[in-house]
């Protein structure tokens, strides 16, 4: 059987159903391809004894861009996906002892830093969001909302009245330098340095412009879908079938392109004028379009982190745990020398602990909790199980440690997520989450683009592609890759 559409787009995670609604909104027909049996990618869900847990992203900004996907085709959003504004940011947990939490009421988080932080620093950090937010809104935008620019347009004025901006100090120095100009305490500098592992980087090689990263959290604000994360996906989806996207599940498939039409041999055959490739590009290059010299030229980028996950289910609440929780290493510079220079894992790493039945309560048995602690990995290092159990153990010591809480007899059930599992579900190369790093001051200039150079109406986006990964962006990327097709 072959199916014949004007666009097929490969992988229905959150970035390839975007692209598919935005194609569909355009009067394109669209085929929407997943390897899996379910779409979502990384935005998917278990449930265990009670205790669901949303298996991957956890923090939702911007949902204005979900927002618009519903609105394109004249729907009302929330006649299918609900939100709440979370007030608070995160909780910052120091090996000091330590703690502060950030607000969106910028006034209520000033009074919490007053307490343990100078008002040298204090000002600092009120200096420092101002600026972010005007970064973002003058250099961030302009790259996140285009297409990644090419030589020619530098000469265009968009760009040239931008040069003032690229040539701040933040262009030319890594995160970590920029944020020490900033601030004189250690914790301080570290709380903003967490915010280049969002894309997968090293805090003390990528370019300060990655600052900006912070804007979207703590200037415009934190979200929660009702129903957890996975609601995104499922919200979606039904729009997808209402509008007549069609998708195929269990569906892999190879792609040549003969006389200008690209074909697809799997289970079916596929036929189309435009393709779009929504996966990681290496596992694109490696097993869809088989192209060695293109495989070959970007696998010579550094990989981003991948990461371990620990689904903990407890029958105890920890009251100091809010939604979005950080625990902090001993020595934030080892872990990622460890990391990107040493290649290996984490000895003592940073927790990251997701709590989403904070919000839906139903998300756990009264008086429990669904602990999601995330630790980065190297993707050079797959996580053996003695690492993992190691982990969990370290986890156990680091929560009773800031806590008093021992929950070694309180846990209920517990699994996990790493490297070899986000490959095989997702098609991340080496389970890399953002594809290559951003490591370089050049980065954001070098990222692999969204269209190709090679072959003609061939498109990417998602993740591992311009302008990058996290929600946000590969929304972005969805609609740059909708824009240039259309």
């Amino acid at each position: 059987m072959n199916k014949q559409s004007d666009v097929v787009v490969i992988g229905a995670g959150l970035s390839g159903i975007a692209c598919a609604l935005r194609l569909k909104a355009k009067g394109k027909s669209v085929v929407l391809i997943e390897k899996n049996g379910k779409p979502g990618g990384k935005l998917d869900e278990f449930e265990n004894n009670g205790f669901r847990f949303d298996k991957g992203p956890s923090l939702f900004t911007e949902p204005n861009l979900v927002d618009e996907l519903f609105e394109l085709f004249g729907k009302n959003p929330r006649d299918y996906f609900n939100y709440t504004r979370h007030h608070e940011s995160c909780r910052y947990y120091f090996p000091d002892g330590t703690h502060i939490v950030l607000y969106d009421d910028k006034e209520k988080t000033i009074e919490g830093l007053k307490k343990i932080f100078s008002s040298e620093d204090v000002t600092a950090f009120s200096r420092y969001l101002f600026e972010i937010e005007k970064s973002y809104s003058g250099i961030g935008k302009f790259f996140l909302d285009n297409p990644k620019p090419e030589l020619k347009d530098t000469i265009k004025w968009s760009f040239i009245k931008r040069y003032p901006l690229f040539m701040k100090k933040k262009m030319r120095v890594s995160l970590d330098k920029y944020n020490a100009s900033k601030f004189k305490d250690l914790r301080l500098i570290n709380l903003f340095n967490k915010f280049g592992t969002y894309n997968g980087s090293n805090p003390y090689e990528m370019s300060g412009l990655y600052s900006m990263i912070s804007n979207l959290e703590l200037n415009r604000g934190t979200f929660f879908p009702e129903g957890g994360m996975r609601s995104i996906v499922t919200s979606l989806i039904k729009l997808c079938e209402e509008v007549g996207v069609e998708i195929v599940y269990d569906e892999e498939v190879t792609a040549k392109i003969e006389s200008g039409m690209y074909s697809l041999i799997g289970k079916n055959n596929y036929t189309c004028n435009q393709l779009v490739s929504a996966i990681d590009h290496l596992t694109f290059y490696n097993k869809v379009l088989i192209d060695k010299d293109l495989f070959s030229k970007y696998v010579k980028k550094e990989r981003s982190t991948s990461g371990l996950a620990l689904y903990v289910s407890i029958d105890k609440r920890i009251p100091e745990l809010g939604l979005h929780n950080i625990l902090f290493s001993t020595d934030y510079k080892r872990e990622f020398d460890e990391l990107f220079i040493e290649r290996k894992l984490a000895s003592n790493p940073t927790i990251y602990i997701h709590v989403s039945s904070e919000i839906n309560s139903s998300d756990a048995p009264e008086n429990g909790q669904n602990l999601f602690a995330l630790i980065h990995t190297t993707s050079y290092q797959a996580p053996d199980n003695v690492f993992i159990d190691t982990m969990k153990a370290h986890l156990v010591k680091r929560i009773n440690d800031y806590f008093g809480i021992d929950i070694t007899d309180h846990i209920v059930n517990f699994d996990f997520w790493s490297n070899n599992e986000i490959e095989t579900l997702t098609g991340s190369y080496m389970g890399a989450i953002y594809g290559g790093t951003s490591n370089k001051l050049t980065a954001a200039l070098t990222a692999h683009p969204n269209h190709s150079n090679k072959y003609p109406n061939l498109y990417f986006c998602g993740g591992t592609v311009h302008p990058g990964g996290g929600m946000p962006l590969v929304l972005r990327s969805a609609k740059i890759v909708a824009d240039k097709i259309s």
